[in-house]
């Protein structure tokens, strides 16, 4: 099995063949990728990829010496992509927390009593505004108080489709503050000439 390099032509066998992959190394490969990533799904996610992938370059197979290397290494390295991803994904989600928790501050802080009215007002047309995935999960977060692995199983998706929508709504809320505020200075100036 580990060399493969006889292996081409219109006589193979693929769904043999790739049985044959999948029984000896789909264990010992989710094993090592749960090593890295901590997260049995994921590693089996990544495994599946890499021999989705496999078989996608079946063409391309007779190149490979090693089997087992070539896998080891697929997998490994789509476990280093996935960390990293993650950790970028992660990077995003806590800047778009502490810019949220700015503007609150922000809005708190500087405004009278009618102008938080209006800022609430805002703020509940920008989540009119957000795509329905991001608004049902915005709510269903800040509103119901659910937790992100609660919405997930809710609404039938991953943990990180939630987080990327959590996300992604607070981008859009900010953007919407910041086109509001310049709006706003646009009128003042203008008002003054």
């Amino acid at each position: 099995m580990n060399d493969i390099r006889n292996i081409g032509g219109n006589n193979v066998d693929w769904n043999s063949f790739f049985q044959s992959v999948y029984k000896t190394y789909y264990s010992r490969l989710c094993v090592f990728a749960c090593g890295f990533l901590q997260n049995e799904n994921d590693a089996e996610e990544i495994v599946q990829n890499v021999i989705l992938k496999l078989w996608e370059q079946k063409d391309k197979i007779n190149e490979i010496e090693n089997m087992q290397a070539y896998l080891f290494r697929s997998v490994k390295n789509q476990c280093l992509n996935f960390i990293k991803r993650n950790k970028l994904a992660d990077v995003y989600k806590t800047e778009a927390w502490k810019e949220l928790k700015e503007l609150e501050e922000q809005t708190m802080s500087n405004t009278q009593p009618e102008d938080n009215e209006q800022q609430i007002k805002q703020l509940k047309e920008a989540i009119e505004t957000l795509p329905e995935r991001c608004q049902e999960v915005l709510k269903m977060s800040k509103f119901e108080g659910l937790k992100n692995k609660e919405i997930a199983d809710e609404l039938q998706i991953s943990l990180k489709a939630v987080e990327a929508n959590i996300s992604r709504a607070f981008t859009l809320i900010r953007k919407n503050f910041q086109k509001n505020k310049e709006k706003n200075n646009n009128d003042i100036g203008d008002f003054n000439l």
